[in-house]
């Protein structure tokens, strides 16, 4: 009798296991394959070439047009909209070459037509400073805060 109550719990088990949702494979953390969630994580990618090739227009691209930074501060001076967004890859741009930037998932979450992306970001860059040339490391979590427009997601805040 103990055998087969044992058999049934094994057997539903695996039932719901197999009866669950199925997970995008090759990802540090468990993401439902979606459409939606694959599309997050397409956006992602575009994020992460874009910064390694310093493409601005490519970065600006993702962006909403409601898009706004507040850097992370209560101050107002160093927030920007999505025209400041392309100045503030401008100007970063101008100093760094060889660029890296790899990006570690930590959590996505979408409800309706919004969504949140948290991420690991580990950039590394050489600077051209007029001291000379120096490596930096930036090694950091960040939240991009993302929502769907005219069926396509857009970033809100946290590139």
């Amino acid at each position: 009798m103990k055998r087969m109550i044992i058999s049934a719990v094994v057997f539903t088990s695996m039932l719901v296991a197999a009866c669950g949702p199925k997970m995008i494979p090759g990802l540090d953390i468990e993401v439902a394959d979606t459409p939606d969630n694959r599309a997050l994580l397409g956006l992602v990618e575009k994020f992460q070439q874009a910064y390694e090739t310093k493409d601005v227009d490519a970065l600006v691209a993702l962006a909403s047009p409601k898009y706004y930074e507040t850097s992370g501060t209560s101050k107002t001076d160093d927030d920007y909209n999505l025209e400041g967004l392309r100045t503030h890859f401008s100007d970063h741009f101008k100093m760094l070459e060889k660029v890296t930037l790899n990006i570690g998932l930590k959590d996505i979450k979408v409800e309706g037509n919004t969504a949140t992306i948290d991420y690991h970001f580990l950039a590394r860059y050489q600077m051209k400073l007029p001291s000379g040339e120096r490596w930096q490391i930036k090694d950091d979590v960040n939240r991009m805060k993302l929502a769907k427009e005219d069926g396509k997601w857009k970033v809100l805040s946290g590139m």
